[in-house]
């Protein structure tokens, strides 16, 4: 699945990580996940599976647009529990 920018920036705020911290487990750069979250079409789809790879290694499950919803994500109910997330 292509991840929507939308959704790879959702994603960041509700595991309550900065782009900092997401560049270490990604192996993406500070800038370049700037401009991943700022829509740039530049970025190649490669990179943006990888911080994608990183989000699913935290917990997070994407969910592609079904015809009749648009494309979501969800977490592990584990972190819900333990009160880590931003929403």
């Amino acid at each position: 699945m292509d991840v929507p920018s939308e959704l790879l920036r959702a994603a960041r705020v509700a595991l309550d990580i900065g782009q900092r911290e997401l560049a270490a487990l990604s192996g993406v750069g500070q800038r370049t996940i700037l401009r991943i979250e700022q829509n740039d079409t530049t970025v190649s789809l490669e990179t943006r599976r990888r911080l994608q790879d990183a989000f699913e290694k935290q917990g997070v499950v994407f969910v592609p647009d079904d015809g009749v919803s648009g494309p979501g994500l969800r977490v592990r109910r584990d972190l819900l529990i333990k009160g880590n997330l931003r929403f």
